[in-house]
């Protein structure tokens, strides 16, 4: 149980955690805070101690979703816009670095994949940019619950594959001089080469972290603001 004079409002922070701050929810969360502040206090009044008073006063509140409409409004036809914008772009990039990694089976693989990739991330382009004049005004509600945290968790599942993406080539070449304890060494030019690009292509990966993170973005910017 929280013990410090601020218990309420950190209670009520944690209560609004994952809701958008907009003026609707400022109003509501100002308004919930006060009603909780009066209720502990009219307890207290009646020879309550603090603690049970706000333990009685927080078990009152069952939840704010219902209260609140926190999905947004954007301009659904700009948002695709600009993230097929932004997917091609990121593709395309990686396609080019990915390149010099042709010399090589899995290199091929990856770099044609990327290609095909940019191909239909192209012709969607195009297809989107197409009705844009026309559709510019389009919207649609974005159900947003938890979208504030889709980035952070994007990121880390990328960054715990690519822990495990760089241990296994690790291990699977040096695993054997680790374990007998003999000195790490790369037979020539070309198996440097090779070991480099295996632990370089994974980071091709970073598009859809990249990506997720740009979607965000782009619900905000492109959000339907009230007049």
């Amino acid at each position: 149980m929280m013990s410090n004079e601020h218990e309420l409002e950190v209670y009520v922070n944690r209560l609004f955690a994952n809701h958008r701050k907009t003026r609707e929810t400022l109003e509501l969360k100002q308004e919930i805070l006060s009603n909780l502040e009066a209720k502990v206090a009219d307890e207290m009044a009646h020879g309550m101690d603090r603690q049970a008073a706000i333990r009685l006063a927080i078990d009152g509140i069952e939840g704010i979703d219902d209260l609140l409409d926190d999905n947004p409004r954007m301009y659904v036809t700009r948002y695709r816009y600009e993230l097929l914008q932004s997917a091609l772009i990121y593709i395309l990039l990686a396609w080019i670095l990915t390149l010099p990694a042709r010399i090589m089976p899995s290199g091929v693989m990856i770099n044609s994949l990327l290609l095909c990739l940019a191909a239909l991330a192209g012709i969607m382009f195009l297809v989107v940019s197409s009705h844009l004049k026309r559709d510019d005004t389009q919207t649609a509600v974005v159900h947003s619950a938890g979208r504030s945290h889709w980035p952070k968790t994007a990121w880390a599942i990328w960054g715990i594959f690519m822990v495990v993406v760089t241990a296994y080539t690790f291990i699977l070449h040096f695993g054997s001089d680790i374990w007998f304890g003999r000195p790490l060494k790369v037979d020539g030019p070309y198996s440097l080469y090779v070991l480099a690009m295996q632990l370089a292509l994974p980071l091709t990966s970073v598009i859809v972290p990249m990506l997720v993170h740009r979607a965000s973005r782009l619900t905000d910017k492109h959000e339907v603001k009230e007049a």
